[in-house]
């Protein structure tokens, strides 16, 4: 096999184990890539203890919306970084970013059992990305809206590494 057949494969395999972390399982969230630059994370059934927005036990709670989109929209920039030529000199394993800014607007209250965060990179550039996403309910309504500014820190050892 070929060095780019060989870091395609573990590319796909550093994104099939984004639904392996803790986190995601112990909240019952699931996350998909949907296009380069885009990613949906998904609460097919909330929990009762994922509720309580508004003091309301229908409704999802803020800090829920708040990790889902910080997913989704963190799980975008990774997808948009690793499309980048820079990445074919790195383990995926080994890329890591940060959130320095995430700024939700509630608009709506979250009910239901199913919700999902959609994120999208709006700009990529090797150290800071910029994100946004929709927070949709089962029926398709925004329930809130969110934009954010990630630090990318490419490993050490390759030309791009940050300094």
């Amino acid at each position: 096999m070929n060095t780019t057949i060989l870091h395609l494969n573990r590319i796909a395999e550093y994104k099939r184990s984004w639904n392996n972390t803790p986190f995601l399982k112990a909240q019952g969230l699931e996350v998909e890539e949907t296009a380069t630059g885009q990613a949906v994370v998904r609460l097919p059934q909330a929990l009762p203890s994922q509720r309580g927005g508004g003091g309301s036990d229908t409704v999802l709670n803020g800090g829920v919306i708040s990790y889902m989109f910080d997913g989704a929209l963190g799980w975008a920039v990774i997808s948009s970084l690793l499309a980048m030529p820079e990445a074919a000199e790195i383990d995926p394993f080994e890329l890591r970013q940060f959130t320095i800014n995430l700024d939700i607007t509630y608009l709506n209250a979250a009910m239901g059992d199913r919700f999902e965060a959609h994120g999208k990179v709006v700009r990529a550039s090797r150290s800071t990305a910029f994100a946004e996403g929709q927070f949709l309910d089962a029926n398709g309504a925004v329930c809130a809206t969110a934009k954010g500014i990630w630090r990318v820190f490419w490993p050490r050892g390759t030309a791009h590494a940050q300094r």
